[in-house]
């Protein structure tokens, strides 16, 4: 109860400051637009926000961070409605239903019950998010050095059994990470590592123009390969969204509680899971609602059923994505990697010290992720066709913009071109481990969790003379080490389901 009031006491004056309030509207925008366009994603808008949040105030970078990821989660289901092509991964489940809804002429109610299910979806698990980032947060504060070992175990543990890599790709992954966290001098001692003589390595690579390079930049190069270009049938340009047709879908979705209810905490579950997914969690609930369905045979022939339960689902795994990383500091997925850059361009980590010593940040987001999604649902009602013709721009004039973009971006948060020179080489390297299928949420975790790591385990060694016994007798990191087994093992027997389903 005391989150909720500090939310509404502290968080909500903040985020309706007139500053901060545009800058909510804007990013929703700009995450709408990149969501509705295939081949722009989320992780691609937040990257290239990024660099943007350096002249902003804290509360500000984090509004505008929280209304892009709301905004382009949401967005994906514009494509994949319209074309067939999810804008985002967290939309694939959505064409299912969407599209066959949308050849049949019912666009307008595709695109209605899509918005009203990503807007209740989202904004009521914001409110679950708020009471477990909490929770665990206060748990969190006992930690000691024995704990944030263990917590990095969990963090690991859960990387390599939970992404869909393998364990080998998986855990090669965390060990690049680890190895480009070493880079610089040694945090104890001061001695050099990993320099190569390069003095601007001295102080260790900066996680902006990494960051922009492995997420951003990779995926442009992915995109320029495929030469991929997507036109807008012309009959939708001319769709309207009304308050009728508004009206009928959220008819629609409370006429099934059970769906909406399950898909909502499918999806909230799973955010909360590192490195599962909104792909993840709409596919499942989509599944879910098909099996439970009295007319599973009309699934695929354009049903709201499975509308609903996709936007659902993949929207509440927003709020859960956040938990982890509020409260403990450990990204849910590649987005809310991104925005740990957005807290520590600010000089706040992530991880259970926030509430204590940022607790005004922490309710800003609980704030933003509001009234982000409030946002969300009228500029989809008001700028939908806006978007719509946004889906033909070809994609020869857009990537060469936000490459420039996120060039300037990696440059000037200290104006050195070595840092240009950091982000291209990332983005070849994300490049790379992307055509080779490993994941990157690992490294990124690996390089963030590295240092915290490695001082949590040296301190720990210090205090218990070289015994890591403490580490299975204390109980919050004894209780973190049976979690990490726990999600190992969950993470394995997931993927082992997925690849069954796939190979039959």
């Amino acid at each position: 109860m005391e989150a909720f009031l500090k939310t509404f006491q502290v968080g909500i004056p903040i985020v309706l400051n007139p500053q901060n309030l545009l800058i909510i509207v804007i990013g929703t925008v700009w995450g709408l637009i990149f969501g509705a366009v295939p081949g722009l994603t989320a992780t691609m808008g937040v990257a290239l926000a990024l660099p943007l949040t350096y002249g902003l105030n804290p509360y500000s970078a984090l509004a505008l961070l929280s209304a892009i990821y709301v905004g382009a989660i949401s967005g994906g289901f514009i494509s994949a409605g319209l074309i067939n092509i999810p804008g985002t991964p967290s939309s694939i489940a959505t064409t299912f239903d969407a599209h066959p809804m949308v050849k049949k002429g019912q666009a307008p109610l595709a695109m209605g019950i899509s918005l009203m299910s990503s807007f209740f979806g989202g904004l009521i698990a914001v409110f679950a998010m708020i009471i477990a980032t909490y929770s665990l947060a206060q748990v969190a504060l006992k930690f000691g050095p024995f704990e944030y070992f263990a917590l990095g175990i969990l963090a690991f543990a859960g990387c390599i059994g939970m992404f869909e890599g393998g364990i080998v790709k998986n855990t090669l992954s965390i060990l690049l990470g680890l190895l480009i966290a070493a880079v610089g001098a040694d945090p104890l001692t001061g001695v050099k590592r990993l320099t190569f003589g390069i003095e601007d390595l001295i102080a260790g690579i900066d996680i902006l123009p990494l960051l922009i390079g492995l997420f951003g930049l990779s995926e442009v190069f992915v995109a320029i390969e495929q030469r991929s270009k997507f036109v807008v049938p012309p009959e939708t340009k001319k769709m309207r969204m009304g308050f009728k047709v508004v009206l009928e879908s959220t008819k629609l979705i409370f006429s099934q509680p059970i769906n909406f209810i399950r898909s909502l905490i499918i999806g909230f579950i799973i955010g909360v899971f590192p490195g599962v997914g909104g792909a993840t969690s709409s596919v499942i609930a989509y599944g879910l609602a098909k099996s439970y369905s009295k007319h599973p045979e009309k699934f695929g022939t354009g049903i709201p059923d499975g509308v609903i339960a996709s936007e659902t689902a993949n929207n509440a795994t927003i709020a859960g994505a956040l938990v982890p990383l509020l409260s403990l500091g450990i990204p849910g997925d590649s987005v809310t990697a991104m925005m740990i850059g957005g807290f520590m361009i600010h000089g706040m980590i992530p991880g259970p010290m926030l509430f204590a010593e940022h607790a005004d940040s922490v309710y800003t987001v609980f704030a933003s992720q509001i009234l982000a999604n409030i946002t969300m649902v009228v500029l989809g009602l008001v700028l939908m066709r806006f978007i719509i013709s946004a889906l033909s721009v070809k994609s020869y004039f857009l990537y060469p913009v936000i490459t420039i973009a996120m060039v300037v971006g990696a440059y000037g948060l200290y104006n050195r071109v070595f840092d240009i020179w950091v982000a291209l080489f990332f983005g070849f390297v994300g490049y790379v481990l992307r055509k080779a299928n490993f994941p990157l949420v690992p490294l990124i975790t690996a390089f963030i969790l590295g240092p915290i790591v490695e001082k949590g385990l040296r301190q720990a060694l210090a205090l218990s003379e070289g015994s890591l016994m403490p580490l299975f007798t204390r109980p919050i990191s004894l209780t973190l080490i049976i979690l990490a087994v726990f999600l190992f093992v969950l993470g394995l027997y997931i993927n082992a389901r997925v690849a069954k389903k796939q190979s039959a």
